[in-house]
This record gives structure tokens, C-alpha cells and sequence, in this order.
């Protein structure tokens, strides 16, 4: 196994390695670059779903995504981030799942709408396309160290209301629809907007635009213009990666410190199949002290 850099602040890939066949020392190794690099790119893993839970499962458990009807109908871990059908069609644009699942266009981080969110996600890469359809990963360590010292003073102890609603919300579409889709209830949950890695104990910016409703304490206006300023000044260039898939790329992330994004493609032609499992988090976010 052996590993090169992807970014100057983020991301690593690795090779030489079959995912569906590692030893104790190999999760190890794999467990100390990921904190270290935050994502992990392993190409040309040609895998099956078992064999991508089975992986998943090594770091953690595995959580069920509350979109039931992007669960997959024979391992629910598989959160299939598709707008392919499992019957192989192309999901209409006007479908609700699809208008669901496109609301990932927007920077987010996964399972923020959870109490305990998650610890980290593994994409496996189906069928890709380099007509869009890649994926922006922000490295929220380096762009919490950036700010001044005078910001990181005035927002270390602030905290932020989230909401798996709110996605819904975003969408015209969603919202202006009767039937929004089948989802589990999450009530809205309060997160600190500046949190310390349980593992590096590193402070990070915990930032996810598509559930964050707004900054506890704020008004709405007050609240919405210091998190619009704080998530354009984490994707600038310099904390970013973007990553253009090939098929059975599989990528490996840090939700407790990175942020994401995927560049939106035309979703009337264009088949791009991805599945997902999801690391159950261990802990609640740990606020600054």
C-alpha cells in the first residue's frame, strides 16, 4: 500500500490495496491517513455492496439514512445517491427523490441533522461522469485556523440550529409539494458552530448550508450573514479539492472536519450511480472550552 498527496491542505490517494481484502495493519493504516488527510481516494475498487458495508463496518456502524426511498432495497445501509432507479431508468426531474437527492449540489455535511452526527462516509463511485458530477471537498480545519483571531474569538462559543427539514425547505420544488417524500422524524438539534476533533483535538468550523437554519440567539438576518460569510471563506480554492470521478473510485471522509459538495450535471441524460455508507457517529460535537 502506498499513498501520494491530492491537495497541498487535503486528501491523499492510495493504492495497492483491495479493499475487499485487508488485514488489521492495513485498517490501521488506512484509520491514521484518513485523520491525518481527512479524505482518502482508492481507486479502481471494483467492489461489490456487502464487500463496501463490510469495509464500512471496520471504522464503525453503519447508519440507515432517513430518505427511505434512497435506501437500497436489499442492504438499507446503501444510501444510493443516484438518479438512476433500481430498475435502471433515469429518475424524472420531477420527482421528489430526485429533488431530494439534488439539494446534495449544496455544501453540506452529512447527518449534521442528527444529534449525534455521523463520523464519516464512504462513496463508492458506480457509474461516473466528467460532464459535472464531481465532488468538492472543503478541509474546515484550515479554514477555522485562517480567520483572525478576533473571529474565532467572537465565535467559538456560538451555536447553530439544524434541521433535516430545512433541506426540504430549500426546494421550491419540495416545498411547494404536497406528498415531500418519506423521511424518519428528526427534530431540529443545536450544534456548536466551532468544534474539537474527538480524536486530533483539532478545532474545525462545523458548517453543513443545507440543514443550518440559523445561529442560536441571532436574528434571522444577523445570524444568515455571519454563516453566508463564514461558508465562502471555507471553499475558497485553497481548502478545496475537486474530485472527477471514474468508475469504482471509492472516497473516504472526515465528517468532523471536512464539508462537501457535488457539481451539478445534467441529471436528464447523464446516469450517475454512487452508493453510500455512512459511519454512525461516536460522540456529540464537542464545543470549544
Amino acid at each position: 500500500m502506498y499513498f501520494e498527496k491530492l491537495h497541498p491542505t487535503i486528501g491523499a490517494k492510495v493504492q495497492g490495496i483491495d479493499l475487499s481484502i485487508l488485514s488489521d495493519d492495513n485498517i490501521s493504516e488506512i484509520n491514521n491517513l484518513w485523520l491525518k488527510y481527512l479524505i482518502l481516494l482508492f481507486p479502481n475498487q471494483d467492489i461489490s455492496d456487502e464487500d463496501h458495508i463490510k469495509f464500512g463496518r471496520k471504522f464503525g456502524q453503519l447508519e440507515k439514512h432517513p430518505s427511505l426511498s434512497h435506501r437500497s432495497s436489499k442492504n438499507p445501509e446503501i444510501y444510493r445517491v443516484s438518479n438512476v432507479s433500481e430498475e435502471g431508468k433515469i429518475i424524472p426531474s420531477k420527482n421528489t427523490s430526485w429533488q431530494y437527492l439534488k439539494q446534495s449540489w449544496l455544501w453540506h455535511t452529512d447527518s449534521s441533522f442528527r444529534e449525534i452526527p455521523s463520523k464519516g462516509s464512504i462513496l463508492h463511485g458506480i457509474s461516473t461522469t466528467r460532464k459535472g458530477g464531481s465532488t468538492y471537498f472543503a478541509n474546515m480545519y484550515e479554514a477555522y485556523n485562517d480567520l483572525d483571531e478576533n473571529t474565532k474569538e467572537s465565535i467559538n462559543n456560538l451555536w447553530v440550529i439544524h434541521d433535516h427539514d430545512y433541506i426540504i425547505n430549500l426546494s421550491s420544488e419540495l416545498k411547494s409539494k404536497q406528498n415531500k417524500g418519506s423521511y424518519e422524524h428528526l427534530p431540529p438539534v443545536k450544534h456548536p458552530l466551532v468544534q474539537v476533533h474527538p480524536v486530533t483535538r483539532k478545532k474545525s468550523l462545523f458548517l453543513s448550508p443545507h440543514t443550518m437554519v440559523n445561529i442560536d440567539g441571532f436574528n434571522k438576518i444577523e445570524g444568515r450573514k455571519l454563516l453566508d460569510e463564514l461558508i465562502d471563506h471555507s471553499v475558497q480554492s485553497k481548502y478545496v479539492y475537486k474530485h472527477e470521478w471514474n468508475d469504482n473510485d471509492i472516497i473516504m471522509w472526515d465528517n468532523r472536519c471536512t464539508m462537501h459538495s457535488v457539481e451539478p450535471f445534467d441529471n436528464n441524460t447523464i446516469k450517475r450511480i454512487m452508493h453510500r455508507v455512512t459511519l454512525v457517529g461516536e460522540n456529540k460535537p464537542i464545543p470549544v472550552e
